[in-house]
């Protein structure tokens, strides 16, 4: 009997790797137990997505997001649910920035967060910025729930490439409604209440597109050159917010919402340059919210 060996198939020095995409959500709910402390009800990380606990007290709790893994690549699609129980408030930071590169995917890679902030409640979304490196195709997707009377404070910053290179492509959408506060139920001529409907309203719906596909994306109706483009929310009942009206500065533009809200956006030519920009107004603002944030968080 003759046997032999099978042999290896062959492989092409330049077939690219095989790589399965990456789908992970994961979740994270806040609420106040019955001494009024802010308790992680719910924490469910999902690699490369992991969300832990590194400080607060009373009824603030911080958490920073910390990846699990390089990317995101070309196809994998990521997320984070978050639900903030009345009268808390959650800090949600990253421990470094997200570097979103190019890979073998048919689509592009996707971070979608969506978020609940319960009456009296308040998140703060203050992520580390998010690097579209050359190549790269990624979307970012933001949905936000307010009760009536939640405080919101939300980061976004986006650097168009690495050190030394031209950026990816990117996509982001931010949509933040506001639940309307309880009240009579209208009635018909005939006196009686119609069926409940939904009761929100719009407070942001945003939509963003930058990279090279984009016509005149670096001419001056849009970044002017800029390599860094971000923008702070701050939304809630706070009297602070009220009196402010729209200016534009250098390379800075604030905007006042019927919320009451203010949205400030910046251009710069770097990261660091971005934060300051962004901080000189936002910071103001943050100032006039009840409920500051905790030292170190």
């Amino acid at each position: 009997m003759n046997s032999s060996a099978a042999s290896p198939p062959a492989v092409s020095p330049h077939a690219a790797p095989s790589r399965t995409t990456v789908r992970a959500r994961a979740a994270l709910q806040v609420e106040l137990d019955g001494g009024g402390t802010a308790r992680i009800t719910e924490l469910r990380a999902a690699v490369p997505v992991l969300p832990r606990r590194t400080g607060g007290s009373g009824r603030v709790v911080v958490v920073h997001l910390v990846g699990g893994a390089g990317g995101p690549l070309a196809g994998d699609d990521l997320g984070l649910d978050i639900i903030v129980g009345a009268g808390a408030h959650l800090v949600v930071r990253s421990v470094a920035a997200t570097v979103a590169l190019p890979g073998h995917g048919a689509g592009p890679s996707t971070f979608a967060l969506r978020a609940q902030v319960g009456p009296a409640a308040m998140l703060s979304f203050l992520p580390e910025p998010t690097v579209v490196a050359r190549g790269a195709r990624h979307r970012m997707t933001t949905e936000i729930i307010l009760a009536a009377d939640a405080r919101l404070r939300y980061r976004e910053e986006i650097i168009l490439g690495r050190f030394g290179e031209p950026g990816g492509d990117l996509e982001t959408s931010l949509r933040v409604d506001v639940d309307q506060a309880p009240g009579p139920a209208p009635t018909t001529d005939a006196g009686t209440a119609p069926a409940p409907g939904p009761r929100r309203r719009p407070l942001l719906h945003q939509e963003l597109r930058l990279g090279p596909r984009v016509p005149g994306v670096a001419g001056p109706a849009v970044l002017a050159g800029a390599r860094a483009v971000g923008s702070v929310l701050v939304a809630g009942p706070a009297t602070g917010l009220e009196p402010v009206t729209a200016a534009v500065g250098d390379s800075v533009a604030l905007m006042p919402l019927a919320g009451p809200g203010v949205l400030v956006c910046a251009l710069a030519d770097d990261a660091l340059a971005l934060r300051r920009r962004l901080d000189s107004l936002a910071g103001v603002l943050t100032g006039s919210l009840a409920d500051p944030l905790p030292v170190g968080s």
